[in-house]
């Protein structure tokens, strides 16, 4: 999948800018606040329905207006054209076109352009707390697997309804009733989707990152990584332990007017040489961590989508070293479009990137956007 062209209204400091690009490496290059960052999140906008620095539209509008739009055309493997358009505007929200027609849903077009953003942000994914690499297992599996994605949406809806339904309960009635209980059945019934995917997905994805991790570092331990299941069962008679699980902490659950069991409380574990990575890691080893698991995140979805991914790579020179830097550069935009903002182009020339040829685009964006 390439991105062939972009125009962005009234997005960030833009006012209406067009960018054409190369298949392979494109190098987003200026001074900090100059729009780079800006780019890649109007690609992921276009590709994953959302930004990747904000939960709220509204803070990406330009100052001076009260809508953006972004337009993309991709080029797909077999050479068709595909038009992204996303537009958003205060009090009337966000709207998703592709080829001209709107999006149902705007998580629809999830899973046709796939992207991997690896940005000094996602030092989250190692450092920060359980939910956040819930999300990024979540995003990885939904973007192969419409099923999974769908389970996760289910079960999210339910969830939300029966934690609002133990308020409710906590108020009026405080026993659990066949009422109850049928609800249970239907939330449990998406869990049990979403435990089945994750395991199938660990099993695959664990062996594609250990690999990525040895053919990018030198550092001499054993990675791996574990998901501690909140609900320990065989899939066999996962949906009995689930709903026997939920009757006994009802009370509980009633008391604090939320749900305490469930893959929503799922824990993802990173570990080098059987120690967390979060308790004992360096901020070297977390760097290191985090790019092969971006790494490995490409290459599962090509494996399972046949689709080539499009790589945005944000101030890369902040997460490694140069040398490593322009290995991976290297490496990836070979086979997949690639885009990198930095701030310093001379960093990329010091370690050999051949940014003068055919195969390689300069933006410049030290004058400022417009």
């Amino acid at each position: 999948m390439i991105l062939n062209n972009l125009k962005i209204i009234n997005f960030r400091n833009y006012i209406n800018s067009t960018f054409n690009f190369n298949k392979n490496l494109n190098i987003i290059f200026g001074e900090n606040g100059s729009g780079k960052t800006s780019i890649l999140e109007a690609i992921h906008y276009l590709t994953l329905s959302k930004s990747f620095k904000t939960k709220y539209d509204r803070t990406a509008l330009n100052k001076d207006s009260n809508y953006f739009q972004i337009f993309g055309e991709f080029i797909g493997e077999d050479n068709k054209k595909i038009n992204v358009n996303v537009n958003y505007e205060n009090n009337i929200g966000k709207k998703i076109l592709l080829d001209k027609n709107p999006l149902e849903k705007k998580t629809d077009i999830i899973g046709k352009i796939p992207v991997v953003i690896l940005s000094p942000t996602n030092n989250d994914i190692t450092l920060g707390n359980p939910s956040i690499r819930r999300n990024f297992i979540n995003r990885i599996i939904s973007q192969v697997d419409k099923k999974y994605f769908q389970a996760l949406i289910d079960y999210s809806k339910r969830l939300t309804d029966r934690n609002i339904l133990l308020n409710d309960y906590k108020n009026k009635n405080n026993t659990y009733d066949q009422y109850f209980e049928v609800q249970d059945e239907l939330l449990v019934k998406s869990a049990k989707i979403i435990y089945e995917k994750r395991i199938q997905f660990l099993e695959k994805f664990e062996k594609i990152f250990i690999k990525k991790f040895e053919n990018i570092t030198h550092l001499n331990f054993a990675p791996k990584i574990k998901i501690n299941y909140n609900i320990k069962s065989e899939m066999v008679n996962l949906e009995t332990v689930f709903i026997d699980k939920l009757k006994k902490r009802f009370n509980k659950d009633l008391l604090l007017t939320r749900t305490t069991c469930g893959p929503h409380l799922d824990n993802v574990i990173f570990y080098i040489d059987e120690h967390e990575l979060r308790e004992i890691g360096s901020q070297g080893e977390n760097k290191v961590f985090l790019v092969a698991l971006k790494m490995a995140e490409a290459d599962y979805i090509e494996k399972n989508i046949t689709k080539k991914v499009i790589f945005l790579l944000d101030d890369l020179f902040a997460l490694l070293d140069g040398k490593h830097c322009t290995r991976i550069v290297k490496e990836i935009s070979m086979t997949n479009q690639t885009f990198v903002t930095t701030t310093d182009i001379s960093e990329l020339k010091k370690y050999n990137l051949e940014i003068e040829n055919s195969s390689t685009l300069l933006i410049d964006l030290s004058s400022g956007v417009s």
